[in-house]
């Protein structure tokens, strides 16, 4: 693990100061309890059975603020330093892209990340980025004309033209793509750029793309097998192959109706389409108990896809279920753990050094007080804001233990805060 610099610290006690919420950038600085359930998805899949071409799904279950967006951010780490491309969708209580495959394969087109190594840098998203990154680190810098005819460049397309790909339109999308990078043609970047991502195209677009051997589009019907091309062009481009994470946001626990019933048999066909389907795809869904509970069951089909007879562990790899209240540490030493992260995390920030002692007798305190008043597991979010928050304010004031009362205040005050003086919803 690189150093910590200071405008990271600062970006991780921001996001979490001001939300509660993990940060997109240096969770591993202050991740604890989890790294059990990290080495055996490692152990099992990243370092050996994806790299062979195999595909799988597991489903990460937790509570409101149980840190099932911390996992994942944890999990696409690992899967980075394992030479994985990864594409994380968030998906919002308004829109979900199971109802319609191709919205799947868009939502994963528009997510996938091109991740630079230095954490100064932040990563961006889309299927057009990632390949334009690609082939920078494949040139060794921007293209130029004289990338036609660099040994690199003309490796790649050799491997491409070599490499089984179901979408020969797909292949060929993606070689012109390269193509008009180099030689700067934007009117086709546009075009293929809109194909690739799976949105719609215009009369003009057409004529651009068959100049380049690109027919057809990507729909509801071939949804799958474009996605299936995307992973196998991602192997291609000498990625380990695709992990795809998707956080749900509370939203398959609320829609109901038709639309879940169309939402889990779509659900069902990803999950069996990673399985079967996509060599080197590891497809990670982070749902709340309730989705397992009381969605699941009344889906027989999806049912048998999911239930387990025991959670995930290096033990019980098979299972698909990562249970995030069963993790390497009770809850007591995992606050406590997280704490002590949090406050070297503080001082890099702001360049200070704090009394050590009394802030890590504070975090105890605080944690305690965080489980007596809020039971349920998100009380994990309220002390993380809590402390953070309270870290500030002694850095400003005077430096002092807490007292019982003055904890149960701040925690109370959280509380308000986070969930508008309401439970929060799953």
């Amino acid at each position: 693990m690189t150093a910590l610099s200071r405008p990271l610290a600062r970006h991780i006690v921001e996001v979490l100061g001001s939300t509660g919420t993990p940060p997109a950038r240096g969770v591993q600085f202050f991740n604890a309890g989890n790294n059990s359930l990290l080495d055996a998805l490692d152990e099992y899949y990243l370092s050996s059975y994806l790299q062979d071409g195999g595909g799988t799904y597991k489903m990460v279950v937790g509570d409101y603020g149980s840190g099932k967006s911390h996992f994942l951010y944890c999990l696409r780490d690992r899967a980075w330093s394992k030479g994985f491309a990864v594409a994380k969708v968030d998906l919002s209580p308004v829109e979900t892209p199971y109802n319609d495959q191709r919205l799947v394969y868009a939502a994963v087109a528009r997510n996938l990340i091109w991740h630079e190594e230095s954490d100064e840098i932040s990563d961006e998203t889309g299927l057009p980025r990632f390949l334009e990154g690609t082939l920078e680190r494949v040139l060794g810098g921007p293209p130029t004309l004289d990338a036609l005819t660099h040994p690199n460049y003309r490796g790649l397309v050799d491997t491409l033209e070599s490499t089984a790909i179901d979408s020969l339109a797909y292949r060929a999308a993606v070689l012109a793509y390269f193509d008009a990078l180099i030689r700067d043609f934007d009117e086709r970047l546009d075009s293929l750029t809109r194909w690739l991502l799976g949105s719609n195209t215009t009369p003009d677009d057409t004529k651009i793309l068959r100049e380049v051997g690109v027919t057809g589009k990507i729909s509801r019907t071939n949804a799958f097998r474009m996605l299936r091309s995307l992973v196998q062009t991602i192997r291609a481009l000498s990625y380990g192959g695709l992990i795809l994470l998707f956080d749900e946001v509370d939203r398959m626990s609320s829609i109901g109706g038709k639309a879940e019933k169309l939402a889990t048999d779509n659900l069902r066909e990803v999950i069996d389409r990673t399985r079967d389907d996509l060599p080197g795809a590891m497809f990670v869904y982070a749902v709340p108990p309730q989705f397992i509970n009381d969605i699941v069951p009344r889906y027989p089909a999806l049912q048998q896809r999911v239930r387990a007879p025991g959670r995930f562990s290096r033990a019980n790899h098979f299972s698909p279920q990562i249970a995030l209240d069963h993790l390497d540490l009770d809850e007591n030493d995992l606050l406590l753990a997280i704490g002590e992260k949090l406050i070297p995390i503080y001082e890099t920030a702001f360049d200070t050094a704090l009394d050590r002692p009394i802030q890590q007798a504070n975090a105890v305190i605080l944690a305690n007080v965080a489980r007596d008043v809020f039971l349920d597991v998100s009380h994990r979010r309220l002390f993380v804001k809590a402390f953070i928050t309270e870290l500030a304010r002694q850095h400003a004031g005077n430096q002092h233990l807490l007292t019982e009362d003055e904890a149960i205040a701040i925690i109370r005050g959280q509380v308000d805060e986070l969930s508008g003086g309401e439970t929060p919803p799953y």
